[in-house]
């Protein structure tokens, strides 16, 4: 069947060829058209999977920073409910075994994790303080943490500083770390994986 298109024109109404409805496609200006949507839309969505790597590494990070400062606020109540006051060697806090005794400073806070020691007022003041206090708060569960001389096998590499602050940085970004403050039992994230 053929049809007619109309046209209008100033002296009046005019008819065309006939042309069949089996011709279709499109037009070079609506292919250019997609061609600029498909590459505007590629240049917003590449960077998101681009940092998808680097959003998994900090959202690894907060989220073993969250647990280690949930097990340090466990350890701090149950000081607290015990003995509330000072410093204390080898209380359990998880479980009766040896394996679960912590050792607090005298704000309340985990200190060490030193079986049967002979501290009197045990603090955090060195490096293996710091990844004895990981561990016992991850009680064997944790990400592995050691000091520098095995960082490359262990998922964070644990440093300390003075004022009895200990540094865990992530082994695969070393600009993400998270600091544990053991005078006041604070935990900052650094999550900025570019600095």
């Amino acid at each position: 069947m053929l049809e007619y298109r109309l046209y209008y024109a100033q002296e009046g109404l005019m008819l065309s060829k006939p042309v069949s409805q089996s011709q279709s496609g499109f037009t070079l200006i609506e292919l250019v058209v997609v061609i600029i949507v498909l590459g505007i839309l590629a240049v917003i969505a590449m960077p998101k999977f681009i940092n998808v790597s680097e959003d998994a590494q900090v959202a690894t990070v907060k989220g073993t920073a969250g647990a280690f400062k949930s097990g340090l606020d466990l350890s701090r109540a149950v000081w607290a409910v015990k003995v509330g006051n000072g410093p204390v060697e080898d209380l359990p806090v998880f479980g009766n075994s040896q394996a679960g005794e912590v050792d607090f400073n005298a704000n309340g806070w985990p200190a060490q994790h030193y079986i049967h020691g002979n501290e009197a007022s045990p603090k955090l003041d060195n490096v293996e303080d710091c990844i004895s206090v990981w561990q016992v708060i991850f009680q064997g569960d944790e990400p592995s943490v050691s000091d520098t001389a095995n960082s490359n096998e262990t998922h964070y590499k644990a440093t300390y500083s003075a004022a009895a602050t200990c540094t865990f940085s992530y082994r695969k970004n070393s600009n993400l770390s998270i600091q544990y403050d053991s005078n006041l039992g604070k935990v900052t994230v650094d999550s900025d994986p570019s600095s």
